[in-house]
């Protein structure tokens, strides 16, 4: 509860000094709406953005779960074979430095305006981060540990699992942390360049009706729901270290 209230407090001061501004300054609502009036468009307009919402959620939560199992086997390949990894760097380079707002048109051709594009496009965004941190993570065990997994004659499988994959969570948690929300930043830039559903659309609808009661209100959603996704996954690092320890997480599991 302590934590929870941490961290609503900076939110709530920000708001307070955001609704002051408007109200001192007499920033007009349809350049800046105050507050109280995006609370009063989210109350007033729950049902529209209820459905959207489910449909941005889906598109996140299925990029991000792609982007995270196929991130960690690809790390798995590369870590334990060199030719894999040879091949497979060069793709996973380009696939990076290509922006990805240039593919999310090409994506909407190919595969229509549903939700497989903007998974995609969340998927992308969201895969290097984890592919990054779970190879150095699986590569950053001590060689004496593997050593003395050699001694009592572990197998390749027991390996990793024991000693390999619990070393890297402590770096692969963060990258999880940074790709959720990179991919909810993904599901709405697929959103924004072609779409007729989802809270990227409603914040174009929005922006073109001169709604901004509704942009923010769309906004202040989906800001949530990345909150929210954070959050948790912060909560299973926090437990994964109170089992293991920070730091000592070889040491302990070679001794079960």
């Amino acid at each position: 509860m302590i934590e929870i209230l941490k961290k609503a407090a900076p939110i709530a001061l920000f708001c307070a000094v955001w609704e002051a501004a408007c109200f001192l300054l007499k920033i007009p609502a349809y350049i800046v709406p105050a507050p109280h009036r995006v609370v009063d468009k989210i109350v007033n307009s729950g049902a529209l953005l209820y459905s959207h919402s489910l449909i941005s959620i889906a598109e996140i939560l299925i990029g991000f779960g792609l982007a995270s199992i196929c991130a960690v086997l690809c790390a798995i390949a590369m870590v334990h074979s060199r030719r894999v990894e040879a091949v497979l760097e060069p793709f996973l380079v380009v696939s990076q430095v290509i922006p990805k707002v240039a593919l999310a048109p090409l994506f909407i051709i190919w595969f229509g305006h549903g939700i497989l594009p903007k998974i995609i496009i969340a998927m992308l965004i969201a895969f290097f981060p984890v592919l990054v941190n779970a190879v150095v993570g699986l590569r950053s065990v001590d060689g004496e540990i593997i050593e003395l997994m050699d001694s009592i004659a572990a197998n390749r499988r027991q390996l990793f699992w024991r000693v390999r994959l619990p070393t890297s969570l402590p770096y692969i948690f963060p990258a999880l942390k940074v790709a959720a929300l990179l991919s909810v930043v993904g599901a709405m830039v697929g959103e924004f360049v072609g779409s007729d559903h989802g809270l990227g659309y409603l914040m174009v609808l929005g922006d073109v009706n001169l709604d901004t009661d509704l942009l923010f209100a769309s906004l202040a959603v989906v800001t949530a729901f990345g909150m929210v996704i954070y959050s948790t996954i912060e909560i299973f690092e926090r437990r994964i270290e109170q089992r293991y320890g920070k730091g000592g997480v070889q040491q302990q599991l070679v001794t079960v």
